[in-house]
């Protein structure tokens, strides 16, 4: 990938957005979940999936932040960011449309998510490397 200013601020945007809110829903998942005026059951099953998937989310965030500080990983990193951010914002809208509305707390982080993918692929064909060998 091309080194750029504009590139690295958009991993650390990226990268921020997934280890901030995987790891809020890996250490509190009820807090997460009344954030976006769910409610979560109390139920040890239920919590334990709840932090697999923000573990997964966070742990994303840290390879996607590790394109910041090492050139050779940015191309997965970005990737990885879109990998992500995508599948959970299209999986919302599929939920939407078979299950109906999830509610006002849900629709914003939808648009995030899908906005936030959306800049990963943007980024990811503007900074690719002009010279193909």
């Amino acid at each position: 990938m091309e080194e750029s200013k504009g590139f690295n601020i958009i991993l650390i945007i990226l990268a921020a957005i997934l280890v901030v809110f995987g790891g809020w829903r890996l250490v509190s998942p009820l807090s997460f979940y009344t954030f976006s005026a769910l409610v979560l059951p109390n139920e040890a099953g239920l919590l334990s999936e709840v932090r697999g998937a923000g573990g997964i989310i966070m742990v994303s965030g840290l390879v996607v932040a590790s394109g910041v500080f090492r050139h050779d990983w940015s191309r997965t990193s970005i990737m990885l960011a879109a990998v992500v951010f995508l599948p959970l914002g299209l999986g919302r809208v599929l939920g939407f449309a078979i299950d109906g509305s999830p509610g006002p707390g849900v629709i914003p982080g939808m648009v995030i998510e899908l906005a936030c993918g959306a800049l990963a692929l943007f980024a990811y064909f503007k900074y690719r490397e002009t010279d193909v060998a």
